[in-house]
């Protein structure tokens, strides 16, 4: 069977963006706040899960429907990641490269 969504550029993207937000979560974050490290693993895995599902129906509309919530997921990330920064578990300059 072929899955054509690791076809998708968006998809290599969302994973090399988890990879490095792992990353950051690893090295800065999950010895601290056990909290803030599930909630952004979890939006982290939603962001590429959701591309691979929304890839699965054939329908044009479905799969913006499933991008969109993927989208959704890079915001509470991004959210998280500034949770981070105010709570001084990274600086600003690695927030602004997430």
């Amino acid at each position: 069977m072929k899955f054509r969504f690791k076809e998708f550029r968006v998809y290599q993207d969302a994973k090399d963006y988890c990879r490095f937000c792992r990353d950051v979560i690893a090295n800065h974050i999950a010895r601290r706040d056990k909290s803030l490290t599930g909630q952004l693993d979890r939006a982290l895995n939603s962001i590429v899960l959701n591309i691979a599902e929304g890839s699965a129906d054939n329908s044009d509309a479905e799969f913006a429907r499933f991008l969109g919530i993927s989208m959704r997921s890079v915001y509470e990330t991004v959210a998280g990641f500034d949770l981070a920064e105010l709570y001084q578990y990274i600086d600003e300059d690695l927030n602004q490269r997430i």
